[in-house]
């Protein structure tokens, strides 16, 4: 219990840098417009995973998130999570990950299109005159609603991919069943590909994940299984801690919250 409350407690530490960046520009503008509002939340996964592969060594991460949203679908947001590429003896690479993104929601005939600028930094990654693991992506994302049923369709593309990847390219599926008001199902299907990889004994990979949500209050626990179709050596090129693409169960506990207005 110790160690998971230190762990909500870095969340909560992330969160508070986020707020100092961006809470006084939101208080002025909310005396402008009300329609403003900043909202936030803190988590702890059992291990963070993106597009299925492990970014801390499968060891437990707090994260934390802060968005602000004006009109007309406006939105920016930052997001902090704590990381871990480190091999056996060596200690040159980040622990943390800090991503600057926003954009803007449209209705187009009633599919909501998200259209979101994203940029992954790593702001304690060595680069020693080697490429920074730093980049850009631009996604686009579809989403409607069917009843208790959401559909999302996402692109992302990146015109450098982390590390001196070269071009990449992801898309991926969501499909999300609300089973009652506070209990819901959901999976992910996705494929990335990164023109580097090939020439480096890796491939483009599929990934996926299915999981539970239940919800109470601003608190919300998902138990979800993630996995992809790399083995070891093929992983090495995206991640080269042991384990990384092997598939497991996250579980990830979130205290959402707003603060404005």
């Amino acid at each position: 219990m110790k160690k998971f409350a230190n762990m909500f407690l870095g969340a909560a530490s992330l969160v508070s840098l986020l707020v100092m960046g961006t809470g006084t520009a939101a208080l002025a503008q909310e005396a402008e417009a009300p329609s403003w509002s900043l909202a936030g939340a803190i988590n702890i996964q059992s291990d963070y995973k993106f597009r299925g592969i492990s970014q801390n060594k499968r060891d437990p991460s707090p994260q934390g998130t802060m968005t602000l949203s004006g009109p007309e679908g406006f939105y920016v947001s930052g997001w902090a999570s704590t990381v871990d590429w480190n091999l056996a003896g060596q200690n040159n690479n980040p622990a943390v990950e800090f991503d600057i993104y926003g954009g803007k929601h449209t209705d187009l005939w009633g599919v909501d299109w998200n259209f979101m600028p994203y940029y992954y930094a790593y702001p304690g990654h060595n680069a020693a005159g080697g490429p920074t693991a730093d980049y850009f992506e631009l996604i686009n994302q579809l989403s409607k609603g069917f009843g208790p049923v959401t559909l999302t369709g996402s692109y992302a593309w990146s015109p450098t991919f982390s590390l001196g990847g070269g071009p990449g390219h992801a898309t991926w599926g969501t499909a999300a069943y609300a089973i009652n008001d506070w209990l819901s199902i959901s999976g992910n299907v996705g494929h990335q590909w990164v023109r580097a990889a090939a020439a480096a004994g890796s491939r483009d990979y599929t990934y996926g994940d299915i999981g539970v949500t239940a919800t109470y209050k601003g608190f919300a626990l998902d138990l979800r299984y993630n996995g992809t179709d790399m083995g070891t050596a093929a992983c090495s090129f995206y991640m080269a801690t042991r384990n990384a693409c092997n598939g497991n169960v996250v579980a990830t506990l979130t205290y959402s919250f707003a603060l404005l207005p």
